[in-house]
């Protein structure tokens, strides 16, 4: 069983690899559109290091992506220990794309107004940019900025971290009104938050639903080898396995995340087994 588990471990980590760094590329492209299409044009600071650079290139210079660039490089390098290494160059490879993404979409529309209902680019533009953090979020990175900042600080001031996040956000956007001068523009870059926030929330409550794998069968104990063999699944994925005489076995999943990896595992030892895969409620 050995040389089996090897078999799988070297190709499956590849295409995780590959996987995630192409949902980190497609979150990206996400983030710069909502941005561009809906947030900047109409001066909406939705927060974060993007909020804040969307201030300043207001004040004249540099892009704004350019200038997310700068601020995002030094905290990246400070935040790199609480990262980790794989998170950190998911992170950095994310903070680049999207600041080349924002400031290239920027020089093709050149600050066009697609949408001029400014309340409906909040809304919009805050689910967009909230579907697109949790796409970067799933597959293990962040988009920078504003994440590591509040970790940052975290470890110094005894707040929780959500409360960190109102406070930093509600001074970017106290900078946004000042230097835009309109204090109507406040509501809307709350809406934009709220939009964003709760997108999120609504998509990681949906990735934490449990699912149930029926597992059919004849290389089931290969199976479950294989998948015991794999300290991320075990730890991780896992919650419980039965198997009985009709070469069944019932395999119920902590989340849906890795449901994908844990069936290529599964095909990998038998091409020919049937899974059926349930919503589950089962609780330890």
């Amino acid at each position: 069983m050995k040389n089996l588990t090897l078999k799988y471990s070297t190709p499956l980590s590849y295409l995780s690899a590959v996987r995630s760094y192409s949902e980190v590329l497609l979150g990206s492209l996400i983030l710069a559109i909502g941005y561009v299409v809906f947030i900047v044009p109409h001066h909406i600071v939705p927060g974060g290091i993007f909020g804040l650079s969307i201030v300043i290139n207001e004040l004249g210079g540099l892009s704004i992506g350019m200038i997310a660039l700068i601020i995002n490089i030094p905290l990246l390098l400070i935040g790199s220990k609480i990262l980790g290494r794989s998170t950190g160059f998911k992170t950095a490879f994310s903070m680049v794309t999207v600041s080349v993404l924002v400031d290239g979409f920027t020089l093709f529309t050149s600050g066009k107004i697609y949408v001029s209902d400014v309340l409906v680019s909040s809304i919009f533009g805050g689910i967009l940019i909230g579907v697109a953090v949790f796409i970067v979020m799933k597959a293990g990175a962040t988009t920078g900025g504003n994440d590591i900042l509040v970790r940052i600080i975290s470890r110094k001031v005894n707040l929780p971290y959500t409360s960190l996040i109102l406070i930093v956000d509600g001074i970017v956007v106290l900078l946004g009104v000042l230097v835009f001068g309109d204090f109507t523009l406040a509501a809307y870059c709350v809406i934009a938050i709220v939009s964003i926030s709760k997108t999120i929330e609504h998509f990681l409550k949906k990735s934490k639903q449990n699912k149930t794998l029926l597992i059919f069968s004849k290389a089931n104990e290969d199976i479950k080898e294989v998948l015991w063999n794999n300290q991320g699944i075990k730890e991780g994925l896992i919650r419980f396995i039965h198997q009985d005489s009709q070469e069944k076995m019932v395999l119920v999943t902590r989340d849906n995340n890795h449901v994908n990896l844990i069936e290529q595992m599964i095909y990998e030892v038998d091409p020919d087994a049937q899974i059926s895969i349930l919503e589950s409620h089962y609780r330890l």
